[in-house]
């Protein structure tokens, strides 16, 4: 994979990737406990379970759960698709299968209970457990499912229209010059040749302005020809969730106020992109977010986020970028998934988080390459559930950043370990305590989880999204 976090995006990693982590706390009972599976982010094409960035040390200090971290195939290894049963694709999804059916065969001899596992996961990895909920591979493997800033609904997630036009194309960017030509069979036989880290190094090569689209290879329906029993995804996540074909398990969902600032930073701290994206918004439009760039659509979106501003994005109000892309790629489809969750499962028990303190570290400073503050962004959260040695140093012990990492900690594990069920939808926010306080409880409020804004998300994108969807081809 390339280096994400590297400047240099140099080629790291290596193909003998199916690793998993298992970490169990301290402690002289021999009460099985129970387990939380994390499947890591990436957009699919990019992380790993590595335990410098992923450390287990906040979440086995509260000695109530066992932690394992996994690792599947990603990018073109993980999920490169000829679009019938020569390469069905979906690998990635069935290494996460395997970690799963792993867990339960072996998890007690660590102590863990089989038949108490949460599976979590923040932004593909959220999205991942959300298709675990409706494949008919991951029944029975998981019950209970922790959604952080990521979706199956979302426009980066859903399955690309043509597969197998995409390995062609992938094929040509090596040097395969007759990919057109050939049969998915001689493809696939064409592709495994060439080596790993010339597949990885090229497929950046396959967007088509700067960084996007950004999620390239990412699940998809698997072909007929597949063998009913093997198919990991059998339909439109979107159908299937909206209908109803989900496992009936408690669910935990949310976000963080920028999450979209992933997106937005690189585009907003480059000056010549920049320009670009003012001067051509039309016509990437359908590049950046999946749309199909009507001017009925694109003056909707300008009058919700833009009104009157020429050009369009300017420093002053470049927030409103990060805003579109959250609403967008994050908060649409999430609030819609806690809502046909419910709609589809009459359980009324639902708990939405919204991660909203801001510390002295924050992944703004590795999507932009600079120190300015922009928020709470995509992947904070995991700052105070993981020690990332390699990436932050840690928290004073006495600190504020410290205080909510126990309260956060806390708060993820305690859905995963303990069984009482709230008693209506819920919304749970962590922030900063204003004025700075002792008491913890000024760090966490409680409200109804349906809130306005949330329906107002839904309602706008949903109208757009209907109207105008065009999948990744």
């Amino acid at each position: 994979q390339r280096s994400e976090l590297d400047p240099d995006h140099s080629i790291i990693g290596s193909e003998d990737c199916l690793y998993l982590n298992v970490y169990r706390p301290k402690r002289d009972s021999t009460e099985l406990l129970p387990v939380m599976v994390y499947i890591h982010g990436g957009g699919y094409f990019y992380g790993s379970a590595d335990p410098a960035i992923y450390g287990p040390e906040r979440i086995l200090a509260t000695q109530q759960v066992l932690l394992v971290t996994i690792q599947y195939r990603l990018g073109v290894f993980g999920f490169l698709s000829t679009g019938d049963a020569v390469v069905p694709g979906n690998a990635g999804m069935h290494d996460q299968v395997l970690a799963l059916k792993w867990v339960q065969r072996h998890i007690r001899s660590y102590g863990g209970d089989p038949q108490l596992v949460t599976i979590f996961g923040e932004s593909a990895g959220g999205a991942s457990v959300q298709f675990h909920m409706i494949s008919p591979l991951s029944r029975s493997l998981f019950h209970k499912a922790i959604i952080m800033s990521g979706s199956a609904l979302a426009a980066w997630s859903l399955p690309i229209d043509d597969p197998l036009a995409l390995a062609r194309r992938q094929a040509k960017l090596v040097g395969v010059s007759e990919a057109d030509e050939l049969s998915t069979t001689e493809l696939a036989d064409v592709l495994r040749y060439i080596d790993g880290k010339v597949l990885a190094a090229s497929a950046p090569h396959l967007r088509s302005w700067f960084e996007h689209p950004i999620v390239l290879y990412r699940p998809v329906i698997e072909h007929k020809s597949v063998p009913e029993a093997e198919r990991f995804l059998p339909d439109d996540p979107r159908r299937l969730w909206t209908e109803g074909y989900l496992v009936d398990v408690p669910l935990l969902i949310g976000t963080v106020p920028e999450d979209g600032a992933v997106v937005s930073l690189p585009i907003l701290h480059n000056e010549t992109v920049l320009q670009e994206l003012n001067e051509n918004f039309v016509k990437l439009f359908p590049t950046l977010l999946a749309l199909n760039g009507t001017p009925d659509v694109v003056n909707q979106i300008k009058k919700r986020y833009f009104t009157g501003s020429s050009p369009m994005i300017t420093k002053e109000n470049s927030q409103q970028l990060t805003k579109l892309l959250t609403d967008a790629f994050i908060k649409y489809p999430v609030y819609l998934t806690q809502l046909e969750y419910i709609n589809a499962t009459s359980r009324e028990q639902t708990t939405q988080y919204s991660f909203e303190f801001v510390g002295r570290h924050s992944f703004s400073s590795l999507y932009s390459q600079s120190n300015e503050s922009h928020g709470v962004v995509h992947q904070d959260e995991l700052i105070y559930l993981f020690r990332m040695p390699e990436l932050f140093s840690d928290f004073p012990d006495d600190s504020a950043e410290a205080k909510m990492s126990s309260l956060w900690t806390e708060f993820i594990v305690s859905f995963a370990s303990k069984s009482q069920p709230i008693d209506r939808v819920e919304k749970v926010t962590f922030k900063n305590a204003v004025p700075p306080s002792d008491d913890t409880s000024a760090l966490i409020s409680r409200d109804s989880g349906l809130d306005t804004e949330m329906l107002d998300v839904i309602a706008f994108w949903d109208k757009i999204y209907n109207s105008s969807y065009i999948a990744y081809h």
